[in-house]
């Protein structure tokens, strides 16, 4: 190799070196772009999109450049590698590593690199210089829109009166057209009153560039384009180039409405000062503490002349505490604070006379500064009557209050707006809950709904057959139903019913009882005077049989035919025997027992029975409360009555659950008391064919059956076992699934055969 050869291959290798620093140290990104893919990056580029070289070498643009602009981008450096002519500096969106949008100028070059041509790109961001462009743009957009959307007028002209700016409101005031005034056709001396304009420059040139003089709402006078002259309200100053007046920026706004705003204000004034002095009202106005003006009426009211309350106060003429409250209420209200529109306050007039007025402030502007103005009414005869009408109220609401009757008024829409402490106790709402809220047809029972709200309707249309008193049912708060007797009546000139309802649920309660015991009574007469006219033949017929039985010998059928006539006897003779003690009296024979044995030995007797039917027998007792004091043989044969029936309802097998619970603090209803006592519960349970819904009410009836045989006194004995013992019967059941029967007997039964715990209920 020759001296020249080797020289020129140091200068290669020093040139390439220096080449390969430029680039690495480079401040603008650099990166050689080929088939679509990134070829090398300089460290700039990598820095400012944030992903590393090895990363770069798997992307391309369409990886880091903006969705909308990706396609675009690959297909322009398609072109350039082409040979095609495309702009060879372009601005592209990029994306970085941390989805940041970043702007970049590109200045793009083809070289060939592998024999193959690739784009040698030098990238430089300029998204703050983009962000600072669109900030210029949009903010002359702004200045422009706000100049052309200003209700002012505004114009900008040089020192010679030509126009600069002229924007639609000045256009619409004057009546040019900004075409007229830009093209210079028409100058601002030509609209301008005469020497105004010189007027007005002579006053800018009195500023300097440091400290310009500025006008501010001068007012002055235009021509419009059709010779009218028009006042207007002109600000004006100088733009300023060095030390020199570069043009005049004007604004103006047409004072025409403002003037006859003024006007009409001037004779509202008139009229307003006129109804204020001839005013039935007390007005007056207030502040600094002061009455600043008063009305004739506000005078007359107290006695005062003008001049006199020119000097006076709250103050003066309220009592000290309540002068403080007002007073603070004027600076609140000034200050746009919340206090009341309306109130009462007492006023001492001149005669030293107190007197009650309602007042109503509101904020006004009085000589250029807030103030309150006040319009009083005199209401000292109001509060007279008010009085009055309290006293009246209190005398008629104690009245009503005391009474033992529940009383209501009613409104036209049934909303009931009025009751009583007895209206409370029979419905079990509170004066909240039903005054001005609750429709009278909430208590009523729904099947006496709409009889109750046609008499309501009836009565206010004046009809004349509407009864006055009659009989409804009452449903209270708990649901429960109470009979109850209503009188009513429309106040006179009104829409309003007062309404009084006393409670007969007990009454009508005893009176059903008086009539059962009555007929029961007649029954049980009858029931006896026909057992016992029956009992005495069946026993000589029964010794009969049993004689004709036993003397002589009889053929196998005539037995059967005997032994026959024999069982319908004792059937017979037992239906009497129930029938007797049905109506035997209700004494009662009481000792101590365990229930437990008596059940025992029941069912010890239906073992056989059971068996053969297939009834499995379960019981389950309490036997820390098994003893009670009860007429053993009755309880006996109440049991055994409720184990027959269980029996009956399983013909074709089941379970029998009997079995005993304590019951602590029950409470017990006979009749129309109630009284509480720990209870012994006795329970019967089948799983036979169950009884129908419409059955359950009657079952304890006498002679009520629906077995095919039966006398239909069993349960009914048991009804009346049960109410001898001062206990209480329940039957549930459902059809297909069985019944259960539950008897729960007093534990303190020798106590309320004294009657020492019995308890009327509270009157309701």
């Amino acid at each position: 190799m020759g001296p020249r050869t080797a020289k020129h291959t140091s200068l290669k290798k020093i040139s390439k070196a220096v080449f390969q620093t430029m680039v690495e140290k480079a401040n603008d990104g650099i990166f050689v772009y080929q088939n679509r893919r990134f070829f090398y990056v300089n460290p700039a580029f990598r820095r400012l999109m944030g992903y590393r070289a090895s990363e770069f070498e798997n992307m391309g643009l369409k990886d880091v450049v903006r969705a909308d602009m990706a396609e675009n981008a690959e297909e322009m450096y398609e072109r350039w590698t082409l040979g095609e002519e495309v702009p060879d500096k372009h601005d592209l969106v990029f994306v970085t590593r941390y989805s940041l949008e970043r702007i970049i100028s590109i200045s793009t070059s083809v070289i060939t690199l592998g024999g193959e041509p690739a784009t040698l790109n030098i990238a430089r961001d300029i998204t703050e210089r983009g962000q600072m462009v669109e900030y210029l743009e949009s903010y002359n957009q702004f200045l422009n829109g706000l100049i052309e959307n200003s209700s002012d007028a505004i114009i900008a002209s040089d020192l010679k009166g030509n126009a600069l700016v002229f924007n639609k409101a000045a256009e619409e005031i004057t009546g040019y057209s900004a075409e007229e005034m830009l093209s210079r056709s028409i100058n601002i001396n030509d609209f301008m009153g005469k020497g105004e304009r010189r007027r007005i420059l002579d006053l800018l040139d009195q500023g300097t560039p440091e400290k310009p003089y500025r006008l501010v709402a001068e007012e002055t006078t235009i021509y419009t384009k059709d010779g009218s002259l028009i006042p207007i309200s002109l600000s004006a100053s100088y733009v300023y180039q060095g030390d020199k007046p570069l043009a005049g920026i004007s604004i103006f706004r047409d004072l025409r409405p403002m003037k006859e705003v003024q006007e009409r204000l001037k004779s509202s004034e008139q009229k307003y000062r006129m109804l204020v002095e001839k005013a039935n009202d007390g007005i007056f106005v207030y502040q600094d503490n002061r009455f600043k003006y008063t009305n004739p009426k506000f005078r007359e009211l107290l006695g005062y002349t003008s001049e006199e309350l020119s000097r006076m106060g709250f103050t003066d003429i309220m009592r000290p505490g309540i002068a403080e409250l007002i007073e603070a209420r004027c600076e609140k209200r000034i200050r746009g604070e919340a206090v009341p529109e309306q109130y009462e306050i007492a006023l001492k007039a001149k005669d030293g006379t107190w007197k009650a007025f309602e007042i109503m402030p509101s904020i006004i502007e009085y000589e250029k500064r807030p103030a309150t103005q006040n319009i009083i009414r005199d209401i000292t005869q109001k509060r007279n009557q008010q009085k009055a009408l309290r006293a009246s109220e209190t005398k008629y609401r104690t009245t009503v209050e005391h009474t033992g009757t529940a009383i209501m008024l009613l409104e036209e829409n049934r909303v009931i707006s009025l009751m009583n402490r007895q209206m409370e106790r029979l419905t079990g709402y509170s004066r909240q809950e039903m005054e001005g809220r609750m429709p009278f047809t909430e208590i009523v029972h729904p099947e006496d709904v709409e009889r109750m709200v046609g008499y309501h309707e009836s009565r206010r249309a004046g009809k004349k057959d509407v009864p006055s008193e009659y009989e409804f049912r009452c449903v209270d708060k708990s649901g429960n139903v109470k009979e109850a007797f209503l009188t009513i009546g429309l106040i006179p000139g009104t829409k309003q019913s007062i309404v009084s309802i006393i409670d007969v649920t007990e009454k009508k309660n005893m009176e059903r009882e008086l009539e059962k015991s009555r007929k029961m009574a007649i029954l049980g007469e009858m029931s006896a005077h026909v057992a016992h006219e029956v009992r005495n033949p069946l026993q000589k017929i029964k010794t009969g049989i049993e004689l004709l039985y036993n003397s002589r010998s009889l053929e196998k059928r005539q037995k059967k035919i005997l032994e026959g006539v024999t069982n319908g006897i004792d059937t017979l003779e037992k239906f009497v025997t129930q029938i007797l003690d049905w109506t035997r009296s209700g004494k009662i024979n009481l000792k101590a027992y365990s229930i437990s044995n008596i059940i025992e030995g029941l069912i010890f007797n239906r073992k056989e029975q059971c068996a053969v039917q297939g009834v499995k027998v379960r019981t389950s007792f309490d036997t820390d409360h098994d003893t009670l004091v009860i007429d053993g043989i009755q309880i006996r044969q109440l049991i055994e009555n409720l184990i027959e029936n269980a029996l009956d309802a399983m013909p074709d097998g089941g379970v029998l659950t009997v079995s005993t619970s304590y019951v602590p603090g029950h409470v017990f209803k006979t009749g129309i008391s109630e009284y509480v006592s720990d209870a012994i519960e006795i329970s019967v349970e089948d799983t036979g064919s169950g009884i129908e819904e419409d059955d359950l009410q009657q079952i304890f009836q006498p002679f009520y059956t629906k077995k095919s045989r039966g006398t239909g006194l069993g349960l009914a004995l048991v009804q009346k076992i049960v109410e001898m013992h001062h206990g209480e019967a329940d039957v549930s059941s459902r059809v297909g699934v069985g019944s259960r029967f539950a008897i729960r007997l007093p534990m303190d039964q020798a106590v309320r055969k004294q009657g020492g715990r019995d308890k009327k209920k509270d009157p309701v």
